[in-house]
Formats: C-alpha cells, sequence, structure tokens
C-alpha cells in the first residue's frame, strides 16, 4: 500500500475517533440516569410518609391534647405496639347531693408492658352536658408505669340532678397507643361507673 491511499485512511480513523471520545454510550447514560430519578423519587415518598406519620400520631396539636406524648424513638423487635389494659376503676362515692360542690374520686388502675402515659375518662351528664377526668402519668398514687394506680378528681354541675354515664375511657402509652373503651364495652366488663346527682333528701344508697 502507497502513502497516499494510506493517507486517507488514517485521516477517517481519527476522525472516528474524536466523535466517539465526545460521545458517551447512550445506554449506560440513559439507565443510570433514570435509576437515580427513581430512587430519588422513592425514598422522598417514603420520607414524607413517615414523617407525616410521626407527626400526626404524636406531634401535631400536643399541645391540645393531654393523651400525645412525646415523639418516640424506639423501633426494631421490641418497639412497645399494645395499648394499656384496664385492671380497675372505682368512683367514690357514685351518688352526690345536688347543690353541693363535693368532688367525685375516681381511681384507674392500668396495666401496660412498657409505661403507662395518661387516661381521659368521660362523663355525658342530664341535658347533654360533659364532663371530664384526666389521668396523667403523674396522678400514680401507687404501683409502676407498668402497673399503676391513677387518682383524678372532678367536681360536677350540682344544679341539675340526673346520671352521670361514662360515655368513654381512652387510656394511652408512652409509644402513643390507645385503647378506647365504650360505655357498653365497660358494663360487659363489670365497671358499673356511673354518678348521680340526687335530691338531699333522697336516700343515696338506693343508687349504689
Amino acid at each position: 500500500m502507497n502513502r497516499i491511499s494510506v493517507f486517507p485512511t488514517l485521516i477517517f480513523a481519527f476522525i472516528l475517533l474524536a466523535i466517539a471520545s465526545n460521545t458517551p454510550a447512550f445506554g449506560s447514560v440513559t439507565e443510570y440516569g433514570r435509576s437515580v430519578e427513581d430512587l430519588i423519587g422513592a425514598f422522598s415518598i417514603e420520607k414524607t410518609i413517615q414523617i407525616g406519620g410521626s407527626s400526626q400520631d404524636f406531634l401535631s396539636g400536643s399541645e391540645a391534647d393531654p393523651l400525645s406524648p412525646p415523639r418516640s424513638l424506639s423501633s426494631g423487635l421490641m418497639a412497645d405496639d399494645q395499648a394499656p389494659s384496664l385492671a380497675g376503676l372505682v368512683i367514690e362515692p357514685p351518688s352526690i347531693p345536688a347543690n353541693y360542690s363535693q368532688p367525685v374520686n375516681i381511681t384507674l388502675h392500668a396495666i401496660d408492658d412498657q409505661a403507662f402515659f395518661g387516661a381521659e375518662a368521660r362523663f355525658t351528664g342530664p341535658g347533654g352536658m360533659e364532663a371530664v377526668a384526666l389521668f396523667p402519668s403523674a396522678s400514680i398514687t401507687a404501683g409502676s408505669a407498668k402497673d399503676g394506680w391513677y387518682n383524678a378528681s372532678i367536681i360536677l354541675p350540682a344544679n341539675q340532678t340526673g346520671e352521670w354515664r361514662l360515655e368513654s375511657l381512652t387510656m394511652v402509652d408512652r409509644e402513643g397507643n390507645r385503647r378506647i373503651l365504650l360505655e357498653k364495652e365497660l358494663e360487659e366488663r363489670g365497671f358499673d361507673a356511673n354518678i348521680f346527682v340526687v335530691q338531699p333528701d333522697s336516700t343515696l344508697s338506693q343508687f349504689t
């Protein structure tokens, strides 16, 4: 082969080499870009759901809701997912005379596998009136956070006689697990949690 025929071939080879060096492989670049975008999108969605769920369950409205514990950091196989259990409920006295500001003491016995946080007893009275008794963990009178007795005291409006019924009892542990017991469930478990406001000359024992 002479020099005249080789020279155009070398020039053509250099041109192809220059084009190849400036043009990346389309397949690899496209696949890499798609995989990065897909990973970023999936991670962002998962993170949003997790943060939103935690915030909704434990943080939002925590100042207004006394049954919202601080955000939990526990995770894994040992994470607490069991709500507290009701072991006892005592109301003293079960009947109070009208026109007297006599407090009603309520004792709650709660059991939790990790730690009890608080409870709320919501009563409905004559004319649709409501009364709420709160049991924060600080109100413990005996036992421990796993098995303790808690006390609350309320004063009912005494200007109207009638029956106050325990509409619901909500118990929460420090992980945010909730158990809500309604009136029918409490009765089925043998907890008679009604309070009567009666005339002073009535026989209070008839309601006990």
